[in-house]
């Protein structure tokens, strides 16, 4: 054969094995683009020897609702969920086909993985930060906590207390960052970033001060001793003046001793310790006349040393709530020096008034002046009568006598005295006192100054005046008794130091006289009545210093006319 021939066969050949190969090549090219490789899948879902659009529409298919699904974020037992559609998570379905090598590629390598080879791939999920954050910022209310510290206290006897609560807060930027991660990684929620905050009294605080102070301080009572006694507390009332607070990082309690001091049931209990309270300095009649009653110290319970000695005792156990009390010695608050120098020193009102014979009129009204006698009225004080008599009842010291009531007299305990309170009154008037409360009979009796007298009545009419100078002063009253044939005289004098020169009334005037009826009365308890005669009375009051009238008061009452009571026997 012609060499050269041969050769030309032989080259033609192996063109036509290179032209028939490059063919093959060529549509391995175009089969391969355009289909998946036949074993992929993504998460689990074949989509091998599809084409891209086909593998496509399978995915969305197949994955559906993963973009309409709540996507879970969670710290603790807090929780909430972000809807992917306005929270920028996505899914990329033609970038997903692509990386499970979908799409046309020179690369025979490719080409010969698409025609027999593929694996599971994950689906390419996406996330739009802007919109993420935004979605996030949304859940701040979801996972916002206000911490609450515990608390203990005592209500009527029993421990009381709160848990703590620890303050949660979300973090935005994190929690941001690690759903993104979450999502895109494929998990199926994210684990929110929190910050959190400690209260300020914990759990383990109020464990610790329930332990060594409220369950001691109610276990029993203390006992508070001193050298001439000892008292006893209850826990129930030192509970109810405990409160608990926090100091160098503890729980403690703190015990208001001043409010347990004045507790009716300490005060009740403080007796026992036979204390010898400090007395002021008095004054009262020696010979007649003023004198100084000495002061005396004494002791008294301070709220500071008693307070440390409840605690102390409060919080132990056996014998420990038993401990010593310390007092203190304490001087008068008005003392001798001071009594002395302000000794009432002389009468600056007096006033007598006579009373006719009667037995009722003797016992009553040396009753009542015995009551008033030695009454020390320091400045600015009230002086009552009524608080100073006590009931006018036979009890009290006190007998039958007439009262008015109605325009009429009748008997009842203690009758005739509106007579030391009229005498009274007039002595404190002339002492130049200010009158808080006294009010005229309403019939006038010649035996005392018209206008100028008082009546009472227990718990409904008063005679009451004021010391309203500088000076301590001390009232005297006594009675001259009456006999048969014989009139009585009471006697007031208040003896103090004088800020008026001397004290006066004016002429008491009376005009408008007018008469009552005349009546016949039947009941058995009948007194006959003269009548008596009604009018109006004017005066003033005058404080003088030296010759000058410095202040002056204006008076005036209107007495009742008395009818003329006849008694009859009733008729059948």
């Amino acid at each position: 054969m012609n060499v050269k021939k041969a050769s030309k066969i032989a080259i033609g050949s192996g063109v036509g094995a290179v032209v028939l190969l490059g063919g093959v090549y060529v549509a391995s090219y175009f089969v391969a683009g355009n289909q998946v490789p036949a074993k992929a899948s993504v998460e689990g879902v074949a989509i091998g020897g599809q084409s891209p659009s086909q593998a496509v529409a399978t995915l969305q298919a197949e994955f559906a609702d993963h973009t309409e699904r709540p996507f879970p974020v969670t710290a603790a037992d807090l929780s909430a969920t972000l809807d992917p559609a306005t929270s920028g998570l996505g899914v990329d379905f033609d970038d997903t086909v692509r990386s499970a090598g979908g799409g046309f590629s020179w690369n025979p390598v490719d080409i010969v993985t698409t025609l027999t080879g593929g694996e599971d791939v994950p689906l390419v999920r996406t996330v739009d930060e802007a919109a993420l954050r935004e979605a996030v910022e949304g859940l701040t209310d979801d996972f916002a906590v206000e911490g609450t510290d515990g608390s203990l206290a005592f209500e009527e006897g029993r421990i009381v207390r709160t848990e703590a609560v620890q303050g949660v807060a979300l973090l935005v930027d994190e929690t941001v960052a690690a759903v993104s991660a979450a999502y895109t990684g494929g998990a199926e929620s994210a684990e929110a970033a929190v910050t959190t905050e400690e209260p300020a009294i914990t759990d383990a605080m109020v464990d610790a001060a329930v332990t060594e102070y409220a369950e001691p301080i109610l276990s029993g009572p203390i006992t508070l001793t001193h050298t001439t006694g000892s008292m006893q507390i209850a826990p129930a009332a030192i509970a109810e003046v405990t409160t608990f607070t926090v100091e160098g990082g503890a729980l403690v309690p703190t015990i208001d001793g001043e409010a347990l001091l004045a507790m009716e049931s300490t005060v009740e209990a403080q007796r026992a310790l036979d204390l010898n309270a400090p007395k002021d300095a008095s004054f009262s009649f020696t010979g007649g006349t003023p004198a100084v009653v000495p002061a005396v110290a004494g002791e008294v319970l301070e709220p500071e040393p008693f307070t440390e000695a409840v605690r102390t005792a409060a919080v132990a156990e056996g014998e420990g709530r038993t401990v010593p009390l310390s007092v203190t010695t304490k001087e008068p608050e008005f003392t001798t020096a001071e009594a002395q120098a302000v000794l009432p020193k002389e009468v600056i009102g007096e006033f007598s008034t006579n009373f006719p014979h009667a037995a009722y009129r003797n016992t009553n009204l040396g009753r009542a002046a015995s009551s008033v006698n030695g009454t020390v009225l320091m400045p600015g004080e009230i002086f009552s009568l009524n608080d100073t008599l006590g009931p006018r009842t036979v009890a009290n010291g006190y007998v039958d006598g007439y009262v008015i009531n109605q325009g009429r007299l009748v008997k009842e305990s203690g009758g005739g005295i509106s007579q030391a309170a009229t005498t009274l009154y007039n002595a404190a008037f002339f002492a130049g006192y200010e009158d808080i409360e006294h009010k005229p009979h309403s019939l006038y009796f010649d035996r005392y100054p018209a206008g100028r007298e008082a009546t009472i009545y227990y718990g409904a009419l008063d005679m009451r005046f004021r010391n309203d100078t500088e000076y301590p002063a001390i009232v005297q009253g006594y009675i001259s008794k009456s006999a048969p044939g014989k009139r009585g005289t009471i006697t007031f004098k208040i003896w103090s130091q004088r800020t008026y020169t001397k004290v006066e009334s004016t002429e008491l005037r009376k005009s408008d006289f007018y008469n009552g009826e005349e009546r016949v009365v039947t009941d058995e308890n009948c007194e006959p009545q003269a009548p008596i005669q009604g009018f109006t009375v004017t005066w003033q009051r005058l404080f003088y210093q030296g010759s000058d009238v410095v202040k002056r008061e204006n008076y005036r009452w209107k007495y009742d006319a008395g009818d003329k009571i006849t008694c009859a026997e009733p008729q059948s």
